[in-house]
């Protein structure tokens, strides 16, 4: 990698690769919208303690104490925009923080300027911190920059006393620097460590083999899935049959080519989030909200896929409407694994496999 590439690299992605940056973005929306949920909070709380001490501190002009609430106002629309409208809407995440951050340099430099005759100090103090506060890409924050040094500049030279000007500008100058520097360096460091996070976490949660989630992320998430269904839920349990004869007739290869078959069209139809694999050859996938009347069609479509390619699996599914009130995560998987085990057997009948007796698995 030539230095240009890496130059680029630090300002575009932050140090990493394109297509590692692709796959922190959601994380990165994710942290941003809990961050921008705390900073605004803050913000107000500060904006409001600041609109009531100008009325009663001497260092503060009265006269400022609508320009408090102002500010007090839109970061709490901010606030309530980032708690109510971008969970639903995470790509406005990154819209949202710029406003927030370009909030609090127009009040760094409103500050500033209240005392013509007198340096600069909060506008290079938000410059320094604001940039560093969430997640983005180093060139966007460093235009950002660029564009909140020129614009203070332009407003000193023609607003303040002459004898501060040169030294409020080059203060900007300089500390406008030392802010893209900064933020290039702490952004790649967070960037990488938001990549390394989300590749343990990948790890912790993923079936490696199938890509599906894995036998501990199942268990974590069960307890949730009541709270998120408001019409029915529905489990589809399937059982890969035939894979120990598999394994010795055709070696582990052609197992493991079964299993991900099994799974990539699972994952067609309900999705990575909804679907695990809790054993050798056992597969469980959720449905929340869906139309009841399509699963036996979809079962049967993924039957007849998978027979397509030689694989056969036995599916059994059950079925819970909110309606009848609460309900028990394990009944209803074991009343979908008790299906499939029905649906296992019919297959050994028809079948006329000589290996009646086996113990299903």
């Amino acid at each position: 990698m030539n230095f240009a590439h890496k130059i680029k690299n630090l300002f575009v992605t932050a140090g990493l690769e394109k297509e590692e940056y692709q796959k922190v973005i959601p994380r990165i929306r994710e942290e941003n919208m809990t961050l921008l949920k705390v900073f605004s909070q803050l913000a107000v709380v500060m904006f409001i303690l600041l609109f009531f001490a100008s009325f009663f501190s001497v260092g503060f002009a009265s006269v400022n104490s609508k320009t408090y609430l102002a500010f007090a106002i839109i970061m709490l629309v901010i606030l309530l925009c980032a708690r109510f409208l971008l969970p639903a809407k995470p790509k406005l995440v990154t819209l949202f923080v710029y406003v927030f951050e370009i909030m609090l340099f127009v009040f760094g430099i409103y500050i500033s300027l209240l005392h013509l005759e007198k340096p600069a100090v909060s506008a290079v103090a938000f410059l320094l911190v604001s940039p560093l506060l969430f997640y983005d890409r180093p060139i966007r924050l460093t235009f950002l920059i660029a564009i909140v040094v020129t614009v203070f500049c332009v407003i000193v030279v023609h607003v303040k006393n002459p004898d501060v000007i040169q030294s409020d500008v080059w203060n900007m100058i300089t500390f406008g620097v030392v802010a893209v520097a900064t933020t290039v360096f702490i952004m790649s460091i967070k960037m990488k460590a938001l990549l390394q996070s989300g590749q343990i976490e990948y790890l912790s949660q993923t079936d490696l083999l199938t890509g599906v989630k894995n036998r501990n992320h199942y268990e974590n998430q069960l307890t949730g899935y009541p709270e998120k269904c408001s019409s029915n839920l529905v489990c589809v349990y399937a059982d890969v049959n035939g894979l120990h004869e598999m394994n010795n007739n055709e070696g582990h290869l052609a197992g493991d080519r079964m299993l991900q078959e099994t799974a990539r069209v699972m994952l067609q139809r309900f999705g990575a989030e909804d679907t695990y694999r809790v054993g050798g050859d056992e597969f469980v996938c959720f449905r929340v909200d869906g139309q009841l009347e399509s699963i036996s069609s979809e079962i049967n479509q993924m039957s007849r896929e998978l027979e397509q390619k030689g694989y056969y699996v036995s599916f059994g599914f059950a079925a819970h409407e909110a309606a009848q009130g609460e309900f028990d995560m394990r009944e209803i998987i074991k009343e979908a694994e008790s299906n499939m085990f029905a649906a296992k057997r019919e297959y050994y009948r028809d079948k006329d496999n000589t290996r009646t007796n086996r113990q299903f698995e």
